[in-house]
C-alpha cells in the first residue's frame, strides 16, 4: 500500500519539480552569459594593449631591455694594459614578474571567503538539493498515497498504471531535459544533475509500481513481474551512458534486487542466472566504455552472490547444467576480454590496472564458485566439464597475456583441490585374494586394475594431469614466462598423482602405482631431454629445473608406493640431493624455493607426526626407524653440502638444522625402542633416561667443536640445546624421579660395572669434556655450568656405588649399617682430596671451591651423623680420618694455595 501511494505522489508534484527544473536551467542560462561577457572584455582589453604596443596578432611580446638604471658601470681598464675591443653583450633575460600583494588584505580575504560560500552554494543548489527534491517527493508521494489508499479513492489497477505513467514520464522528461540545448551546455561550466534525478525518481517508480503489481496486489504472475523488472534494471544500466553513474547503480542494485523482491514457490534457474547474466554483461560493458570500474566490483559482487545462495536454499540435481554455463560466461565477461587483441585498442585509455585487478578477482571468484558447484553436484560429470573448461580457459588466457599468466597456477590449484576434496564411496569392489602368508596378501586375482567405482575419480584426475602437463608444456614456446609455464605443467600432474594415491591407497604399498609413477618420471625426463635440445626456445635452463625436479619427484613417489612403510614425506626427503645436484648445474633460482618448501614439509611431518606410536616396529635396531628417519638425515646433510657454495644461506641453514633435528629424533626414538618397546609406552625407565643423555651430550661435544673452528649457527645453537636438554633430563630425572635410591629399581651388575656408570658417571665424564670444548670455544660460563654439573654427577655416583657395595642391587631407603656410614664419610673426604689436587695442578678455582664445599658436607655429616650414628672404632675413625684430612688440606693451602710470602733482604749498610 506504501509503495502504491508513492505512485499518485507524483502526479501531484511532478509539475513543481519541472518549475523548479526550469528556474535552475535559467539561472544556469544567465551564469552562461555573464561568463561570455565577461570572455568579450577580456579579449577587448587583450586587442587594445596589442594595439598600443604595436604588437601583431599571434606574435610573442620581446623581450624587455634592461633599464640604463639596472646596468652595471663598466669597470676602467688598467693603465698598462690595452683596452680590448668592446663586443655587444646579450640582453639579460627578462625578469620576472613580481608577486602582486594586494594593499587591502582583508578585501583579498573577504573575496576568497566569497567565493568559498559561492562554491558551497553553487554545490548546495545544483546538486545536493536536488537529490533531496527527489527524495521529498517519494516520500511526499508515499504519504499522498496512504492517504487516498485510506479514504478508497483509487483501486489498485489504477494505482499501478499511474505509478508506470507518471514513472515513463518522469524518465522521458529527464531525457528531454538532458536534451535540451541550454542543458547541453551546462556541463561545460558545471554538473548538471535534473536530468539524472528526474530519471532516477521515474525508474525507481518504475520498479515500486510493478512490484506493488505482483507483491501487494497480485495482478501480475511471479513470471511477468521478474521480466518487467529485468527490463527496467537493463534499462537503467543503458540509460546510464546518458545519465552517469548513479543511474547505473540503481539499476543495478534493482536488478540484483529483483529475485529478491519476486518469489516463487519453484524457483526457475534458467530464467534467474539468465537475466544476472545480461545484467552483468550490461554492466561489465559500461565499466569498460566509461572506466567505471566500481561498477565493475559492484556487478561481480551481485553476480558472486546468487549462486551461493541458491547452493544454500534452491538447490537441485538438475542446476549443474545452467549454473556451469553462467560460471563460465561471468568468467569470459570479465577475464576474456583482457586477453583479446582486438579490444586493447578500444580500452587502452582506461585504468589498465583497474582493469587487471577486476580480471583477476573474477577468476578467483569463479574458480571458487566451481568447486562449490562440483561439490553440490556430487562431482557429476556435467559440474566436472564446467571445471575443465574453466581451467583450460585459465590456460588460454594466461598464454595469451603476460599480465595473467598466473591464472594457470590458479587453475592447477582448483583442478587439485577439486581431486583431494572428492567424494569417494566407501564401499569399494576390492579384488579376490589368490594367495597369502603370516596374514598378508600376496597375490590377487587378475582383474581392473582399479576397482569400477574409482574409476571416474582416477579419468578426471588423469585428465587434469594431461590438461596441465601438456598444456603447460605447448605454452613454452617463446613464452615470455617459461618459469611459471613449467612449474605448471611439472608440478601438477606429480601433485594429482600423489594426491590420487593418498585418496585410493591411503600410502600403501602397490607396484601398479609405482609403475606409473615410473612412468611420469620417464615422461618428464622426456620434457626435461626436449627442453635441453632446443635450448632458450623453451625456456631454457629455468623449465630444464622445473622438469628435472618433477622427475626425481615421480621416482621418489615410485619409492614411496613400492618400498613398506617408506613414508611420501621421506620419499620427498631424497629429492633434495637431487635438487641440489641440479642446482650446481643450472643456477636457477627457483629451485631454491622448491627444495625450501619441501624441506619445512619434510621437517614438520616426521618431527610432530601423531600416527608414530602405531607404526609396527620390528625388534632390534634394525627397523623402520633407521630409514625413516636415517635417510632423510643424509639426504638433509648432503643436500646442505649441495647447495652451500652458491645457494641461499637461509635453505643451507635450514637444511642443517633439519639433517641434526633426524639424527637427535632417530637415536632417541632408537633408544626408547631398544628399552621400552613400544613407542607409546608409558614408561621411562632410568636406562633409557641414561642412554639418552649420553647420545644427547656426544653430539653436543661434537657440534660445540663444530663450531669452535668457524662460523655454524646450527652447531653453535644445537650444542647449547643438547645440552640444556641432558642437563634437565639428568638433574631433574635421574637425579630425583628415577633414582634407585627412590624408586627401588635394580641396578644390575657387580660394583663399578653396572646401570650406575650409564646413569651418573658416564654424563660426569662428558660433562667435564663438554666444558673443555667450552672452555675454548670461549663460553666461560656454560663450561663453569658443565664442569659443576659434572662434578655433583660424580659425587652422586661415589655415593650410590658405596650403598650398592654394601645393599647389593636394591638400592632403596631404608636402614644403613655402621661400616656403610663411615664409608660415605671415607669416600668423601677422598673425594674431596682429588678434587684439591686436580685445583692445584690445572690452577682451578672451580675445583678448589668445589673440594671447599665437599668437605664442609663431610665435616658436617662426621658432627652430625656419626657422632650420633657411630659406635666404637668406626666413630673414632671416623672422627681421626677428619682430623687427618683437615689438616692435610690446612697443609696443602698453606703451602701451594696461600704461601707465606718471602722476608725481605736486609738492605747493606753503608
Amino acid at each position: 500500500m506504501f509503495l502504491g501511494v508513492l505512485i499518485v505522489l507524483y502526479l501531484a508534484v511532478a509539475p513543481a519539480l519541472g518549475i523548479w527544473a526550469l528556474v535552475i536551467a535559467r539561472s544556469g542560462q544567465k551564469d552562461l552569459a555573464s561568463h561570455a561577457h565577461g570572455l568579450a572584455s577580456l579579449r577587448q582589453e587583450i586587442a587594445n594593449l596589442r594595439a598600443e604596443f604595436g604588437w601583431k596578432s599571434g606574435e610573442a611580446p620581446p623581450a624587455s631591455q634592461p633599464t640604463p638604471e639596472t646596468e652595471p658601470e663598466p669597470q676602467a681598464p688598467p693603465r698598462e694594459a690595452k683596452e680590448p675591443p668592446r663586443e655587444e653583450a646579450a640582453p639579460p633575460p627578462p625578469p620576472k614578474p613580481a608577486a602582486v600583494v594586494s594593499p587591502f588584505p582583508k578585501t583579498a580575504q573577504r573575496r576568497r571567503s566569497s567565493e568559498d560560500w559561492d562554491a558551497i552554494e553553487e554545490s548546495l543548489t545544483s546538486r545536493w538539493l536536488v537529490w533531496l527534491g527527489g527524495l521529498a517527493l517519494c516520500l511526499g508521494g508515499a504519504f499522498l498515497v496512504k492517504y487516498s489508499l485510506d479514504q478508497g479513492l483509487l483501486g489498485p489497477e489504477l494505482r499501478v498504471c499511474l505509478g508506470l505513467l507518471l514513472g515513463l514520464a518522469l524518465t522521458a522528461g529527464g531525457e528531454a531535459l538532458r536534451r535540451w540545448p541550454l542543458s547541453r551546455g551546462l556541463p561545460a561550466l558545471r554538473s548538471d544533475y535534473v536530468p539524472a534525478s528526474l530519471t532516477a525518481a521515474g525508474l525507481f517508480i518504475g520498479f515500486a509500481s510493478v512490484y506493488a503489481a505482483y507483491g501487494l496486489y497480485g495482478l501480475i504472475s511471479p513470471v511477468t513481474a521478474f521480466l518487467a523488472l529485468a527490463v527496467i534494471g537493463v534499462g537503467a544500466v543503458a540509460l546510464a551512458l546518458l545519465h552517469g553513474p548513479f543511474i547505473a547503480l540503481l539499476g543495478l542494485l534493482g536488478g540484483f534486487a529483483t529475485p529478491l523482491l519476486v518469489q516463487t514457490e519453484t524457483p526457475a534457474v534458467w530464467p534467474l542466472f539468465g537475466f544476472l547474466l545480461v545484467l552483468a554483461g550490461s554492466a561489465a560493458a559500461l565499466a569498460r566504455l566509461r572506466g567505471w570500474w566500481w561498477l565493475g566490483w559492484a556487478a561481480l559482487a551481485g553476480s558472486a552472490f546468487w549462486p551461493f545462495a541458491w547452493y544454500t536454499a534452491a538447490w537441485s540435481g538438475s542446476d549443474a547444467l545452467p549454473l556451469g554455463l553462467y560460471l563460465l560466461a561471468l568468467a569470459g565477461l570479465y577475464v576474456v576480454p583482457w586477453s583479446l587483441e582486438s579490444l586493447s585498442g578500444a580500452t587502452r585509455h582506461l585504468d589498465e590496472k583497474k582493469q587487471l585487478q577486476l580480471a583477476k578477482a573474477t577468476a578467483v571468484t569463479t574458480a571458487v564458485l566451481a568447486f562449490a558447484l562440483v561439490r553440490m553436484d556430487a562431482y557429476g560429470w556435467v559440474s566436472l566439464s564446467a571445471l575443465g573448461l574453466l581451467c583450460a580457459g585459465f590456460l588460454a588466457v594466461g598464454r595469451k597475456r603476460q599480465s595473467l599468466d598466473l591464472l594457470s597456477v590458479l587453475g592447477g590449484l582448483l583442478a587439485l583441490s577439486a581431486v583431494a576434496a572428492w567424494h569417494l564411496p566407501s564401499v569399494v569392489t576390492r579384488k579376490e585374494v589368490f594367495y597369502s602368508f603370516a596374514g598378508r596378501d600376496l597375490a590377487t586375482v587378475p582383474g581392473p586394475v582399479l576397482p569400477p567405482e574409482l574409476l571416474p575419480f582416477a579419468l578426471t584426475a588423469g585428465l587434469f594431469a594431461l590438461l596441465f602437463g601438456l598444456g603447460g608444456f605447448l605454452a613454452l614456446c617463446r613464452s615470455r614466462c617459461p618459469d611459471i609455464w613449467a612449474g605448471v605443467s611439472a608440478a601438477t600432474p606429480v601433485s594429482l598423482l600423489a594426491v590420487a594415491y593418498w585418496r585410493i591407497e591411503a600410502f600403501e604399498l602397490d607396484l601398479s602405482w609405482a609403475a606409473v609413477a615410473f612412468a611420469l618420471a620417464g615422461l618428464m625426463l622426456l620434457a626435461a631431454t626436449l627442453v635441453r635440445r632446443e635450448g632458450e626456445r623453451l625456456g631454457g635452463s629455468g623449465a630444464l629445473g622445473a622438469y628435472a625436479a618433477a622427475t626425481v619427484a615421480s621416482i621418489s613417489l615410485a619409492l614411496t608406493m613400492s618400498l613398506e612403510q617408506a613414508w611420501l614425506t621421506v620419499a620427498l626427503s631424497l629429492q633434495l640431493p637431487a635438487l641440489a645436484w641440479i642446482y650446481r648445474a643450472l643456477k636457477e633460482r627457483a629451485l631454491l624455493t622448491v627444495a625450501t618448501v619441501i624441506a619445512g614439509t619434510v621437517i614438520v611431518r616426521l618431527v610432530f607426526n601423531p600416527y608414530i606410536g602405531d607404526y609396527d616396529l620390528q625388534t632390534g635396531l634394525f627397523n623402520w626407524l633407521l630409514y625413516g628417519y636415517g635417510l632423510p638425515a643424509a639426504a638433509f646433510f648432503l643436500a646442505a653440502r649441495g647447495f652451500r657454495e652458491e645457494g641461499d644461506p637461509r635453505l643451507v641453514l635450514l637444511l642443517q638444522a633439519g639433517a641434526l633435528i633426524f639424527t637427535v629424533v632417530l637415536a632417541t626414538l632408537e633408544i626408547r625402542h631398544l628399552v621400552v618397546g613400544p613407542l607409546d609406552a608409558l614408561r621411562h625407565p632410568i636406562l633409557e633416561q641414561a642412554l639418552q643423555s649420553i647420545v644427547w651430550l656426544l653430539l653436543a661435544i661434537g657440534l660445540q667443536r663444530i663450531a669452535t673452528k668457524g662460523d655454524q649457527p646450527v652447531a653453535y645453537w644445537g650444542a647449547r640445546l643438547l645440552t640444556l636438554l641432558a642437563t634437565f633430563q639428568v638433574l631433574f630425572l635421574q637425579l630425583f624421579e628415577a633414582n634407585p635410591l627412590f624408586t627401588g629399581h635394580s641396578v644390575y651388575g657387580p660394583v663399578g660395572a653396572n646401570l650406575l656408570v650409564l646413569a651418573y658417571a658416564a654424563p660426569a665424564g662428558l660433562a667435564v669434556l663438554l666444558a673443555r670444548e667450552y672452555r675454548r670455544g670461549g663460553a666461560k660460563e656454560l663450561a663453569a655450568g658443565s664442569a659443576l654439573a659434572g662434578l655433583v654427577l660424580a659425587g652422586a655416583y661415589l655415593s650410590l656405588e658405596v650403598r650398592h657395595a654394601f645393599q647389593g642391587v636394591d638400592l632403596a631407603l631404608g636402614r644403613m649399617g655402621d661400616g656403610e656410614l663411615y664409608t660415605y664419610s671415607l669416600v668423601w673426604l677422598l673425594y674431596a682430596g682429588a678434587l684439591l689436587g686436580l685445583a692445584l695442578k690445572t690452577g682451578s678455582s672451580l675445583l678448589r671451591y668445589a673440594s671447599l664445599a665437599v668437605l664442609m658436607g663431610t665435616v658436617g655429616k662426621v658432627f652430625v651423623v656419626d657422632m650420633a650414628s657411630l659406635d666404637g672404632l668406626y666413630r673414632a675413625a671416623s672422627f681421626l680420618g677428619l682430623g687427618l684430612s683437615l689438616v692435610a688440606i690446612g697443609y696443602l693451602y698453606q703451602r701451594f694455595v696461600f704461601p707465606a710470602a718471602k722476608p725481605a733482604a736486609p738492605k747493606p749498610v753503608t
